[in-house]
């Protein structure tokens, strides 16, 4: 400081030392009542003294000098018989400052003063308050404290706290900040005399002297503390997040089941968890609610919510009766349907070789499944058969399908069902028809009226006709013959094996497989098929093969050429026991047996072990001869 230099010039000009020692550095000059140290680095071990200690004291041995009273002493350094000297001076300290308030509130102004002349002011925290250099002007600027300094030129100053009052508490409000709607909570707070206020009372209210606050309905508000001070309202803050509280709701949905059926229970409250008090009675879906019966009995089904406030429940009771029936589900693998689905129960009469639906039922489905029940059918042996009730024509979509997986009734699983008893589980698995794309085509025709008597057959119209990609084992379209008995399917994939069969109630089909569609071969125009009235069978024409029809019996043998097993396939009107020989071409046989023709049926015979070439292949009985040449290609 500029005091500070001035002493320092005054020694260095003042000094008297003997030449043996150096000059004493330091500040040359303190305050009254303040002290400053004083060092001779050229030579320690020496002895401080003042020349009057009644102006200024120094420590002998650390030369720390403290200022008495105003005026002026000379300060010697002394070593052996050497010694050195300094002028030092002590200034008085400005008067005390007056005029400081107990605290000033942000924004005002208060004017300061000091009996000592020419002194200048300063603020040490000009933030929190700023004052006038020469007027002595502080203004309040924020809360909290600030040192105001008056200094003289000799350096010397006076001090005061100057102290900006808050507009806010400094406590904090105390209380949890998620509520339920519904439920209370207490606001606490170490200042005491204010009152509470909500700013969203239609969300939260709160008590104005007691801090407790209630949650009205979920949104957020704020909870102020407000107290009167020296400067005004003094306020704290806190924000309160109020949740609609839980509701468990009302369990609809019809509570009577059998036995195998199932009911489907709802909540218009989501995220629950179903439960069941018997399974053994009724077992419940947990995140569904379907509920399947059994046996007979009652169940709680509960229904439970966690959320604001714990969890919560609501509870219903399902009574499930005893069921003498055919039951099962609808299956759709595909995905989810919505629409109708009709169910038939269907007889087989094997003397009359007649099939009759005997009950039918319409299920709305709005899922990936729904249940059919057939109760108290007679005593018999049943075939039950799914089909979506489409609006339009497709050539994909979901396949008519038999319990449980089959396309055709007579591959269907047979239920025996005797009167009273339960057959449930009885889940018909529908099959569909995959959209595809690529060059392949499949096409043909199939007539009827062989074995009538007619000299040409007539169309089979209306027949619904199916395709399957053997190479992937699954059903990708679906068409019905037109009026010429034609029917085609287009956009298949090269690269992949194909079957076609048709399908028709009383009739057992035989497909027409080994359909290889490549890049090179995309198409078969003829993949032809023949309905026969009297056999009530549909066997396929295939190339190269000859088929036996008459009055009695059908044969048909294929595919040929053949690379291993080959087919033969009859439908006989009388009981026929006939032999099946395989000949070379030299006429050596080298395979037989024998086979009972008795209605409709099917066997193979495995030529993979058989060498390349052509073969005579008869089959033979009291009123028939059938004989064929048959290539065997690997």
């Amino acid at each position: 400081m500029k005091k500070n230099l001035l002493f320092t010039l005054a020694a260095l000009l003042l000094s008297v030392a003997s030449f043996a020692l150096p000059p004493i550095t330091g500040i040359f000059g303190t305050c009254i009542g303040n002290m400053t140290t004083l060092i001779d680095s050229g030579a320690t071990g020496g002895t401080w003294s003042s020349s009057n200690t009644s102006i200024a004291t120094i420590n002998s041995t650390s030369g720390a000098v403290y200022g008495v009273a105003a005026g002026s002493a000379t300060i010697t350094y002394t070593l052996g018989s050497s010694y050195v000297t300094a002028a030092f001076t002590v200034s008085a300290a400005p008067a005390a400052i007056t005029g400081i308030p107990s605290s000033l509130c942000p924004g005002s102004t208060v004017t300061l003063s000091n009996a000592t002349s020419g002194g200048t002011w300063s603020s040490s925290n000009m933030y929190v308050a700023t004052i006038g250099a020469a007027t002595g002007i502080a203004t309040a600027v924020h809360s909290g404290t600030s040192t105001i300094y008056y200094t003289l030129g000799t350096g010397c100053s006076a001090t005061a706290t100057l102290t900006v009052a808050s507009t806010s508490l400094t406590d904090s409000i105390y209380g949890s900040s998620y509520i339920c709607a519904g439920s209370s909570t207490t606001f606490t707070i170490a200042t005491t005399g204010g009152t509470w206020s909500s700013s969203n009372a239609s969300v939260a209210t709160v008590g104005a002297g007691s801090g407790v606050v209630t949650g009205v309905t979920a949104g957020s508000a704020i909870i102020t503390y407000s107290v009167s001070g020296s400067c005004g309202t003094m306020t704290a803050i806190k924000y309160v997040s109020v949740s609609a509280s839980t509701s468990a709701g009302t369990i609809t949905g019809t509570t009577a089941v059998n036995v195998g059926a199932t009911t489907a229970l709802h909540d218009a409250v989501t995220g629950g968890t179903w439960s069941s008090s018997a399974s053994g009675i009724a077992s419940i879906n947990a995140s569904t609610g379907l509920v399947y019966g059994v046996s007979p009995g009652t169940a709680t089904i509960t229904y439970s919510v966690t959320g604001c406030g714990g969890t919560v429940t609501t509870t219903t009771t399902v009574t499930v009766s005893a069921f003498g029936g055919i039951s099962g589900n609808v299956v759709l693998g595909s995905g989810s349907f919505y629409g109708n689905i009709k169910v038939w129960l269907i007889t087989y009469n094997s003397s009359t070789m007649i099939l009759q639906a005997v009950d039918s039922v319409m299920l709305t489905c709005s899922g990936t499944s729904a249940f059919y029940q057939f109760a108290s059918p007679a005593t018999d042996s049943y075939r039950v058969k799914a089909a979506v009730i489409d609006t339009f024509s497709s050539t994909t979509g979901y396949i008519p399908t038999y319990h449980d997986t089959s396309y055709y009734w007579y591959t269907a699983n047979v239920i025996n069902h005797t009167s009273g008893t339960a057959d449930i589980n009885k889940d018909i698995h529908m099959a569909y028809g995959a959209v595809t794309t690529g060059p392949g085509f499949i096409g043909g025709n199939v007539t009827t009226g062989a074995n009538k008597g007619t000299s040409t057959s007539i169309p089979a119209v209306g027949l619904q006709m199916y395709a399957v990609n053997t190479t992937t084992n699954t059903m990708v379209q679906k068409v019905k013959t037109d009026a010429s008995g034609n029917y085609s399917f287009s956009n298949l994939p090269v690269g992949q094996t194909y079957m076609i069969f048709p399908e028709a109630l009383n009739y057992r089909t035989f497909a027409y497989t080994g359909i290889n569609l490549t890049a090179s071969a995309p198409s078969l125009t003829a993949a032809s098929f023949v309905q026969h009235t009297v056999s009530k069978t549909i066997t396929p024409i295939f190339v190269n093969v000859v088929t036996l029809a008459n009055n009695d019996v059908t044969i048909a043998a294929y595919p040929n050429p053949v690379s291993s097993k080959l087919n033969i396939l009859w439908s006989a009107a009388t009981i026929e026991n006939a032999a099946i020989t395989l000949s070379d071409i030299t006429g050596n046989e080298i395979y037989r047996s024998t086979i009972n023709m008795n209605g409709t049926g099917a066997t193979q015979i495995d030529l993979s072990g058989f060498a390349n070439g052509l073969y005579i292949i008869n089959v033979k009985g009291s009123a028939l001869n059938y004989t064929n040449k048959v290539q065997v290609q690997h």
